[in-house]
């Protein structure tokens, strides 16, 4: 009889049959042992190479990957390389062998442990999911302070599909993608690392299984249906010959769908619709462009607050001018910070809220820190110049918000022009409406600002009372809902009545399913992850608005979710058979 699990998060899509093979990846010991006086300097020389050498192998893994893919991708292991020649943890090193007569491998260990449990305590799982590269440069390093020849995911000589507790990036980034046929691990999101390599790569993965990799054994037969996030040990010979078949349509359906990405996005009644991508690195800029996004309607910039020291300047600049002019003249969109103290300062462990989401985070935690809100507002308003960005805040509230937000970036503009810097004195500031008081007052909003953006993951969060991330009452977190609903159609009427361009970007702007719903909705700008844009961009190509409205006037007229669900999915289906 076979096993089903269920409880994983699609990382890279894809469907693939194939044998089990179980990585346990460098199971490294870590010596501890106390070092003599005259063995000081010994070590701190072994140290010192140990760390050149992980250098010129991450550097060498950069440039295969710049080879392989492309120099943006190679950017992932730029973070591996600051964190390596960090000057704050090479000295805080030195001083711990120097004064505490540790061994380096113990030293390295500890340190590394004290950075992973910084980051865990953090209730984001963005920030958590940094945890794998700081295992990573651990492992790399203690590795290369014993010499030894660890076994490495290189090693594989025949088609797998390789089960692990974790992958590294670069464990990744070496994958032999036509042996690796696909990849399941029990940690792990969509936004690390890992992840986003796998997707680069082309290699279907499920990742946050829990326990996937304690359930199989070595040469079991495994279906990974890395698109309904399902993993199936020991199928019968029926279902393997339904999955065959299923991977058969997937894969010409891909083929078909690739087809799609330089035509227009276009109704069949001539109503236009722009796709944006979502990405969380620049390193993502090539996926999101290789699958036509049309600009990037999000542009998170919480990845530069990563590191033991809050960026500098030069470093925001740089990061965002890189995806301006890679997309120039196409819109980018970035949003400034969105975090709270607790995740910014999570190395120094300043303050801990009791209620984050509800706390002094985004726009919140940016005016009580003016001077690191002027910092991101100078590089992004330098940046400006290098391509066409639109610069938005997010979690508005209220007005007095955004004025004040307003009021301290034509300061830095002021500023500027004082010193003849270059920025685009046109450059257009709007708002993530993602609050019920933003949803409710957007009509008010929509006389001062440039821009909407809709993000639903928070909007839904906060209308229905419901915390996203929580397992015990996750049921009641659904953006069909009508409070959200009408909330949404609120916005919309606000931003029409104003004249003011209107984004969703929210993950249900990349559901397929809920195209047709947005469409009649009246959005006509849908920000998403790259994974399901071409499948949303078929069914814009094969609707009339018109029949999209009608779907929303017989929504609006229902009071169940349940209702809504059914009408959304049936039709949903009607649709896909008919295009598919």
């Amino acid at each position: 009889m076979s096993l089903i699990i269920n409880n994983g998060i699609v990382a890279s899509p894809g469907i693939k049959i194939g044998k089990a093979y179980i990585y346990k990846g460098d199971k490294i010991p870590i010596p501890r042992y106390k070092i003599k006086d005259e063995e000081i300097v010994f070590e701190l020389d072994r140290f010192n190479k140990a760390l050149e050498r992980t250098k010129e192998e991450i550097k060498s893994i950069q440039a295969q990957i710049a080879k392989n893919l492309s120099k943006e991708m190679s950017d992932i292991f730029s973070s591996h390389l600051m964190v390596l020649e960090d000057p704050i943890i090479e000295e805080k090193s030195r001083k711990i062998i120097t004064e505490e007569k540790k061994n380096a491998e113990w030293v390295i260990n500890d340190i590394s442990i004290d950075l992973i449990n910084s980051l865990s305590t953090i209730e984001d799982d963005y920030f958590r999911e940094r945890i794998i590269d700081i295992s990573d440069i651990n492992k790399r390093v203690i590795s290369n302070l014993q010499k030894n020849r660890t076994y490495s995911i290189t090693d594989i000589k025949e088609e797998v599909i390789v089960f692990a507790s974790d992958l590294t990036p670069s464990e990744t980034a070496i994958m032999n993608k036509n042996l690796i046929l696909a990849f399941v691990t029990d940690k792990g999101g969509k936004t690390s690392h890992t992840a986003i390599m796998a997707r680069a790569l082309e290699i279907p993965a499920i990742v946050g299984t829990l326990n996937a990799s304690s359930l199989v054994k070595n040469d079991d037969t495994v279906i990974i249906d890395a698109v309904h996030g399902q993993i199936i040990i020991n199928p019968t010979e029926n279902e393997i010959t339904e999955f065959r078949r299923y991977q058969e349509e997937f894969e010409q359906l891909e083929l078909e769908l690739a087809k799609l990405t330089n035509l227009p996005s276009q109704t069949v009644d001539n109503q236009e619709v722009f796709i944006f991508g979502n990405i969380e690195i620049p390193e993502e800029v090539e996926i999101i462009k290789n699958h036509g996004a049309q600009g990037i309607g999000l542009f998170r910039s919480e990845f530069l607050f990563l590191d033991k020291s809050l960026p500098d300047e030069e470093r925001q600049f740089n990061e965002y001018r890189k995806v301006a002019e890679h997309f120039n003249p196409l819109p980018v969109t970035i949003r400034t910070i969105d975090v709270g103290g607790d995740k910014v300062y999570a190395y120094t462990k300043q303050y801990k809220e009791r209620n984050p989401f509800l706390g002094c985070r985004a726009i919140r935690f940016s005016l009580e820190n003016v001077d690191l809100f002027k910092i991101q507002l100078r590089a992004i308003l330098r940046a400006s110049h290098y391509g066409n960005i639109k610069l938005m805040f997010p979690m508005i509230t209220t007005l007095e918000e955004f004025f004040k937000s307003k009021a301290i970036t034509e300061n830095i503009m002021d500023e500027l022009r004082s010193k003849n810097i270059p920025f685009n004195e046109n450059i257009e500031i709007g708002i993530m409406i993602e609050v019920p008081s933003a949803a409710i007052n957007s009509d008010i909003l929509g006389r001062h600002v440039d821009f909407f953006s809709v993000g639903t993951n928070d909007l839904v969060q906060y209308i229905l009372a419901v915390d996203r991330i929580s397992e015990k009452i996750a049921y009641l977190y659904n953006p069909l809902n009508i409070a959200v609903l009408r909330s949404l159609k609120q916005i919309v009427d606000a931003s029409l009545k104003n004249s003011v361009p209107l984004s969703i970007c929210g993950e249900i702007a990349g559901e397929p399913q809920y195209t047709m719903l947005l469409l009649g909705l009246g959005f006509r700008q849908l920000s998403m992850s790259p994974t399901y844009m071409n499948q949303v961009k078929k069914i814009i190509r094969s609707v009339n608005i018109s029949e999209c409205e009608e779907m929303v006037r017989e929504i609006m007229g229902m009071e169940l979710t349940e209702e809504i669900e059914a009408l959304v999915r049936m039709k949903f289906k009607e649709k896909y058979q008919e295009i598919m």
